[in-house]
């Protein structure tokens, strides 16, 4: 069995059973997870970058997966079939992510499921993503060497109505309020204090840094 980073799993874990296009697939872990586990019988391993391509097809045919896995060599969701029904797209900014799903939004109309990890511009990705015809129906945050990463889950709906709240911190994570999310805006709110008693900073920046720091504070 595959190993996968603390992120996948979650990813692995929110993936519904259906044809899963994983987009910027890597190496190919996640989907390999998915067939090993007998969450997936068909799907498709993207990658746009040569060298990744061929270590994601040499591990499909080392792990006995490339009869249920197609290696596609492109770029974003141009070339998946009218089959997938759930995108996968982890490890990219928020920003790559929406203009990957709205490049093409004809190959979008058969996917009930889409699965975001965006390393930066969450709640654009969010924003962006809602209007597209999807509404979040799961969030997790994990810490990952250091780093904290939002995955959010989104299903296709008929209206999904969301709020600048939301968008910013997540209608799950701000509700359920885990201990991986109470530490990520509690060491935002830390290197606020240190920016802050650094001193030398004009005034309309002290203002803006307590600003967000009583804004987050809202939230613990």
């Amino acid at each position: 069995m595959i190993r996968l980073s603390k992120r996948l799993k979650i990813i692995h874990d929110m993936v519904p059973n259906s044809v899963v296009a994983d987009i910027g697939s890597d190496h190919g872990k996640l989907m390999i997870a998915l067939v090993q586990s007998g969450k997936v019988q068909k799907g498709y391993a993207v990658e746009n970058k040569e060298g990744p391509f061929e270590r994601l097809r040499a591990n499909l045919i080392r792990y006995h997966v490339n009869d249920k896995i197609t290696p596609l060599f492109s770029d974003g969701v141009k070339d998946i079939t009218r089959d997938v029904g759930t995108v996968v797209i982890a490890g990219m900014g928020g920003q790559t992510i929406v203009k990957i799903l709205q490049a093409h939004p004809e190959k979008l109309v058969s996917v009930q499921t889409i699965i975001i990890d965006a390393h930066s511009a969450v709640p654009l990705a969010r924003k962006e993503i809602c209007q597209m015809g999807f509404a979040i129906a799961d969030e997790q945050i994990v810490k990952e060497d250091g780093i904290f990463y939002e995955i959010v889950k989104f299903i296709k709906a008929d209206s999904a109505v969301i709020g600048d709240e939301d968008l910013e911190f997540g209608p799950i994570l701000r509700r359920e309020k885990s201990a991986v999310f109470k530490e990520k805006y509690q060491t935002r709110i830390s290197e606020i204090d240190n920016i802050i008693a650094s001193g030398n900073l004009p005034q309309a920046r002290i203002d803006t840094l307590n600003a967000e720091k009583h804004k987050l504070e809202r939230y613990l």
